[in-house]
């Protein structure tokens, strides 16, 4: 148990006693050395939102085991009041040292003078048992929240999805639907990205007739554009903007070089896009291999995918980004970005099955998923021609980074 409250700090969570525990529950009420943990083993408690008609049951009145007051439930592991509770959380962690007593040393603490002596006062909420251990910090709690809107909504689409799985798939369009939530943030998915990936400049991308030949170096920094606006598009992101600084780098620098091939099929499949593949050839790499045309075969193979739907390879690029087994690394919020991988996943599940049915959306999840895993294997050699190429020391700083040489 690590939470500030317990039972009744909160008005949906509301201990019902039966009428043969009536003593029994006065007994409790009245012992001030009771733990929440001890009184549902000794007492029996259960817990209930409403009673057997849906009507709130009566809360029984409390009393603050520190200064006397009406309290409402338990606080850090005794029952207290909110004035008790919120004094707990400012000074339980304060040294004691730094507290003296301006009277005998051993005051009466009640709720006319609870303020008067912060000494005697918090000495008193150590000797009921009131946990210091159980106070979060801001941050954490904040955490909590979050982790408790996230997990309300993961449910939520869970719950919808096993409706899906558990239907015919000929009749599911009648059975699940996108939220409102859902279809909000579809579109906002497909506005940010037309809106902050965009196409490079077609002045500085002008192709040429002829064969260009570059070195690993020149090729690579000529993309630096195309991955500042690329990396745009994720900041833009308001789970991505959740996460500490030291985590975003990471996401940063082990993901964007693998999605770049996807990112260029998203680019040049619509029929008005002027972005295109300038004539290349890689020169100086081993075996004389043209990274280029890797590069474009590599991105040829999702173009099928995005002429079929972009909105779902959209939103296939933000899962893969939330990856974090792509490199040996820690993440210091780890479990946060997993749980958005997760829910990118479930809404991406959610729209194909409503716009193809079951069957085709498993077909062609199934067909994208292939597409990358090969897509892999293929950058894993890139990574390799990269990585024994003198070139390198030539690289712009952020390819140099996006290329995990730093």
């Amino acid at each position: 148990m690590n939470s500030d409250y317990v039972f009744a700090n909160n008005d949906n969570f509301i201990y019902d006693i039966e009428t043969n525990n009536k003593g029994t529950f006065d007994e409790y009420l009245s012992d001030a050395k009771q733990c929440v943990t001890n009184m549902s083993k000794r007492y029996g408690v259960s817990c209930l939102n409403y009673n057997e008609c849906g009507e709130r049951t009566e809360k029984r009145d409390l009393q603050c085991t520190v200064c006397g007051a009406k309290a409402f439930g338990y606080n850090f592991d005794r029952i207290t009041c909110e004035s008790c509770k919120a004094f707990f959380r400012r000074n339980a962690l304060r040294n004691m040292a730094d507290l003296q007593c301006r009277f005998s040393g051993n005051c009466v603490i009640t709720v006319e003078n609870r303020r008067h002596c912060t000494h005697c006062r918090i000495r008193k909420c150590f000797t009921i048992g009131m946990r210091k251990e159980w106070i979060r910090h801001k941050v954490e709690k904040n955490e909590k929240l979050n982790q408790g809107e996230k997990h309300r909504n993961n449910k939520q689409i869970k719950r919808r999805l096993h409706m899906s799985m558990s239907g015919n798939s000929e009749n599911f369009n009648s059975s699940v639907t996108l939220s409102s939530v859902d279809r909000m943030r579809l579109n906002n998915i497909s506005h940010c990205y037309d809106q902050y990936t965009g196409e490079p400049s077609i002045f500085v991308y002008s192709a040429p007739q002829q064969v260009l030949t570059l070195r690993l170096h020149d090729f690579y920094n000529r993309k630096k554009p195309i991955v500042v606006n690329f990396i745009s598009y994720f900041k833009h992101l308001p789970e991505f903007r959740q996460l500490n600084i030291d985590d975003q780098v990471l996401l940063i620098k082990q993901n964007i070089h693998i999605l770049l091939p996807i990112n260029y099929a998203l680019l040049k499949t619509p029929a008005h896009s002027q972005f295109r593949y300038t004539c290349i050839q890689t020169a100086g790499c081993v075996n004389n291999i043209n990274l280029h045309s890797m590069y474009q075969l590599l991105s040829n193979s999702f173009v099928p995918f995005v002429t079929l739907d972009p909105l779902v390879i959209k939103v296939f690029l933000i899962i893969l980004f939330f990856t974090t087994n792509f490199g040996t690394v820690d993440y210091k919020q780890l479990g946060y970005i997993q749980a958005m991988q997760l829910t990118y996943t479930q809404l991406l599940w959610l729209y194909m099955i409503e716009k193809y049915g079951e069957k085709r959306a498993v077909i062609l999840f199934t067909r994208i998923m292939t597409a990358f895993l090969r897509l892999q294997t293929v950058m894993n050699q890139i990574d390799f021609i990269i990585r024994v190429n003198k070139d390198t020391q030539y690289l712009d700083s952020l390819m140099e980074s996006i290329l995990q040489l730093t």
